[in-house]
């Protein structure tokens, strides 16, 4: 037997581990490609199963499109194949996780690529006002403050109602004109906290306000609409306007609130209300809300008040029409968990999405029952107040008498004098409606931008005594809620 050389010996070696590492290259080539293809398999297996298809987005806060109904027309124009693609495409099992996943990663590298709505335009001046004590009453004493807003503790009414006679803008107040003034720091901060504008939101931390922008032609055209309509009623019915301000001047810090430009929401309150007549009661609750600032009055991530806030609301207007409210321990509290509202949906910001609210509602203690006019304009039973806990986590302000419909009613058992209130809103009614359920045998409910009769038809329909506007203050200066309420009120 030969004996092979060093050399020899090596290059055997060489050769052989060469053909090894080859065997391994591919053999680890075909595992990939196996694993490539099966995650193809898997993954189209996972898409063609419609049960696990979205059928609606939570982060982009709409209905998802459904699969195509067929039609030859459709099929043989191609139109059928196209809305089979668009369906395909937007309901692709956990599009919203990858979304959110999507953003998270695009703020990590500082890109902002959201979808903004609305942008921030330059308010007018608004008119200085001198209203007297027969023009305006205000509740500012209507609802002790709390020992622990976290508990059920009773809410104690006082009887008595204040007048102010003194309606001069102090200078604690911040308008847009007010931008580097300095002002009394009310909460405790002595700096401006960071915030980012987004569109027509400003975002802080873990929060989000909406800007409020004053026009005085559709401020004017709002304050002709409810005394025209008071004017219509009277005789009929009293009218009554509670204006809600916005988080934005209750519940941001002072400091924050001066270094930004937004209009003075209470001066614009002011305004609106010298404008009506002697025929319309004015609500106002600009000052009681500040008062309970530093309470859970508004959602951080939606712009709405919360139940706690519209309940002070509801407080201040009993104590304004005589009548006794509830008191907040009267009612069950529900607690639905986590919600994430109007402000993450249209900025997307993932500081909100972090920190979500705590959405808690009141079932009110006489009936929970009511009725509402659904899409189809049939009349459908329904909850006053419904748990919403394994609802969307940006759906659950809609807990609220069924969400924004067109005609709702409510009628108390246990009341049987004949009182009756209509109440004209729009989504911020919905937080405040449950709670006149106890103060009325009859609560009838219209929201102005979807109801296609007027007012005056349905007091005389239904005799009814009391009407009730509330609107949050941006609505009185949006030209098409202007327009919607414009139609209602006749």
């Amino acid at each position: 037997m030969k004996l092979l050389g060093k050399n020899e010996v090596e290059g055997r070696i060489d050769k052989t581990t060469a053909k090894y590492r080859e065997y391994v290259i591919k053999k680890a080539a075909i595992v990939k490609i196996v694993v490539f293809l099966s995650m193809i398999v898997i993954g189209a297996a996972v898409s063609l199963m419609i049960p696990l298809r979205p059928t609606e987005s939570i982060t982009e806060r709409r209905t998802l499109s459904k699969f195509p109904t067929f039609t030859f027309e459709s099929f043989w124009s191609g139109e059928y194949f196209t809305a089979i693609d668009t369906w395909f495409s937007d309901t692709f099992p956990g599009r919203d996780n990858l979304i959110v996943c999507s953003e998270a990663l695009e703020n990590m590298y500082g890109i902002q690529t959201n979808s903004i709505h609305g942008e921030v335009i330059v308010g007018d001046d608004i008119p200085d006002v001198d209203l007297t004590e027969y023009d305006l009453t205000i509740n500012a004493g209507a609802v002790e403050d709390l020992e622990d807003p976290e508990t059920e503790t009773a809410r104690e009414i006082l009887s008595d109602q204040t007048y102010i006679s003194d309606y001069s803008y102090d200078s604690a107040s911040i308008s847009a004109s007010d931008v580097g003034m300095e002002v009394e720091d009310t909460d405790g901060t002595t700096a401006a906290k960071a915030g980012e504008s987004l569109g027509s939101i400003f975002v802080v931390e873990d929060s989000a306000y909406n800007y409020y922008t004053f026009l005085q032609s559709e401020s004017d055209r709002y304050a002709n609409i409810v005394n025209n309509l008071a004017n219509t009623l009277d005789g009929k019915a009293k009218v009554y306007d509670m204006i809600v301000p916005t988080s934005i001047d209750i519940t941001l810090d002072d400091a924050t609130r001066n270094s930004i430009s937004s209009s003075n929401q209470k001066k614009a309150i002011l305004y609106m209300f010298s404008k009506m007549n002697n025929k319309v009661g004015k609500c106002y609750i600009y000052d009681l809300l500040r008062e309970h600032r530093n309470e859970y009055i508004y959602f951080r991530t939606d712009h709405h008040w919360t139940s706690l806030g519209a309940y002070y609301a509801y407080g201040a207007f009993m104590t304004q029409i005589g009548k006794s409210p509830a008191s907040l321990d009267s009612f069950t509290r529900l607690d639905c968990g986590n919600f994430v509202g109007s402000f993450y949906t249209q900025t997307r910001a993932t500081s909100l999405y972090g920190s979500p609210d705590n959405f808690v509602a009141y079932v009110p203690p006489s009936t929970n029952k009511m009725q509402f006019v659904n899409s189809d304009n049939v009349l459908t039973n329904y909850n006053i107040v419904t748990d919403v806990t394994g609802w969307n986590i940006t759906s659950k302000y809609s807990a609220f008498i069924g969400g924004d419909n067109s005609y709702s009613t409510i009628t108390n058992p246990n009341i049987n004098d004949g009182s009756s209130i209509l109440v004209i809103k729009e989504s911020f009614g919905n937080a405040l409606v449950p709670y006149l359920t106890e103060n009325f045998q009859n609560v009838y409910v219209i929201d102005y931008r979807y109801y296609q009769g007027t007012v005056s038809e349905l007091v005389d329909q239904y005799n009814i005594g009391t009407v009730l506007f509330i609107n949050n203050v941006t609505a009185t200066s949006t030209s098409a809620r202007i327009n919607d309420l414009a139609n209602v009120c006749q």
